[in-house]
Formats: C-alpha cells, sequence, structure tokens
C-alpha cells in the first residue's frame, strides 16, 4: 500500500481595497485586464502600512489606471482563496478585498505596465458581462441595481459584510 505524502500548506492573509470607478450620466465603469485580456478585474491592490482602507483604493485606482477618484461609500467586503507556490511548497492565501464606490474626478485610463496590461471605461452593462469574477459582478450590481428602502427614492445603506 502506497503511503500519502504529506503536504505542508502554509497560510498567508492579504487585504487590499479598490473601487467601482463610475464615469457619466450614462454610468461607464473603469476596468483593467490582465493575462493577456483573459481577465477583466476591477482595479485594487494590497493595503500599505498606516493606510486606510479608502486611502488605498484611491492610490490604487491612480496607480493601476492613471485616473484620479474620489470615494463616495464602501460597497462591501469580499474574501476568498487561492493557492500560489513559494520555494516549491503550496502557500494557501485568503484575500479579503474591501470595495468602495468612486466617482471620477479626471486623467485618462493608461496601464501601469508592472500591475496591469489595459486599463479602459466599459459602459456598466458591459463590464456586468466583461468582469471576470462574480464577487465583482455583485459589486458593480449593487451600483447598476441599488436596492430600494422602504422610503421611495432613497437607497438603504450597505455596510461592510
Amino acid at each position: 500500500m502506497r503511503r500519502k505524502r504529506q503536504v505542508r500548506v502554509a497560510r498567508k492573509r492579504v487585504v487590499s481595497a479598490g473601487g467601482v470607478v463610475l464615469r457619466g450620466r450614462v454610468p461607464e465603469v473603469l476596468v483593467v485586464s490582465l493575462k493577456e485580456g483573459r481577465v477583466v478585474t476591477l482595479p485594487k491592490g494590497q493595503v500599505e502600512p498606516g493606510e486606510r482602507y479608502p486611502e488605498t483604493a484611491v492610490r490604487e485606482v491612480r496607480e493601476e489606471t492613471g485616473v484620479e477618484a474620489a470615494v463616495v461609500s464602501p460597497l462591501g467586503k469580499v474574501r476568498y482563496y487561492f493557492t500560489v507556490r513559494n520555494g516549491g511548497e503550496p502557500v494557501t492565501v485568503s484575500k479579503e478585498v474591501y470595495y468602495f464606490l468612486m466617482a471620477y474626478r479626471g486623467g485618462e485610463p493608461r496601464p501601469q505596465p508592472t500591475e496591469v496590461e489595459e486599463a479602459f471605461f466599459l459602459p456598466a452593462s458591459e463590464a456586468l458581462e466583461r468582469l471576470s469574477y462574480p464577487n465583482e459582478r455583485e459589486m458593480l450590481l449593487y451600483e447598476v441595481l441599488p436596492l430600494p428602502s422602504s422610503k421611495q427614492g432613497e437607497l438603504k445603506p450597505r455596510p461592510f459584510r
């Protein structure tokens, strides 16, 4: 009988922040692409020591895309897991991303080549179709199809989940 090989799995936690940047009366959404265009995602990145989540979102949007944006409100938090290799050993990473609704303030999208391949605006309906990750589509849906409160015309606050 063959013995199973014991694999040591280290765990790592990563915290990031990013934004749903909207531009225009008929909203366009800022997205970035990776992996030769196979992945379309919202701009986001790791929180630096001493930085607050909204500050990270503003910085990462600017660094990855060249676009200036301001935080309007929190949208929510997602957590997911993936595995990477570190010196040949598998490492399970727990990644938490805090998303913010952000208003476009200026600048034309230009990618940061060390991070993303392209940066561009898409009509919101097209972004919903092209975003690669369901949790990011959900963040966009919160803004495109807002949840009504009991009072007509008002929105329910969306605290971090």
